[in-house]
């Protein structure tokens, strides 16, 4: 196995790799997308969010911790946890409670760090 099989296979596949790529363009009604720098990231379950390579949406930011938040559905409901970061999480400007859930709801604005993240439903 040569290396770039090997970074391949370490590739997220929300949106590093070449199906990544493809599935984050195709946008099936109904579903619910974290948008930022120009990726559209369906969440389909749990999504991870911080500077460390680990994480379902890698946050390229001083600010951000490595380990920052998590997004995940819950029945029909999309929800935010701050991960006990250094600077905190920010949903539409205010700072939300490190360790608790936070309901999301379509157009809202989360902030990690200086990275901008929106909430988009498609219908």
């Amino acid at each position: 196995m040569g290396k770039q099989d090997k970074e391949e296979r370490h590739d997220t596949i929300i949106y590093d790799s070449t199906v990544g790529q493809r599935l984050s363009g195709m946008r099936k009604p109904g579903t619910t997308y974290i948008v930022f720098q120009g990726n559209h990231v369906p969440i389909t379950r749990r999504l991870t969010i911080g500077r460390d390579h680990k994480n379902s949406i890698t946050v390229e930011d001083s600010l951000s911790s490595r380990e920052h938040a998590v997004i995940q559905k819950i029945r029909d409901d999309f929800y935010i946890q701050d991960l006990h970061s250094t600077n905190g999480t920010f949903v539409n400007g205010k700072r939300i409670p490190a360790g608790s859930y936070v309901r999301l709801s379509a157009a809202d604005t989360i902030l990690i760090g200086r990275t901008e993240l929106s909430v988009f439903h498609f219908k």
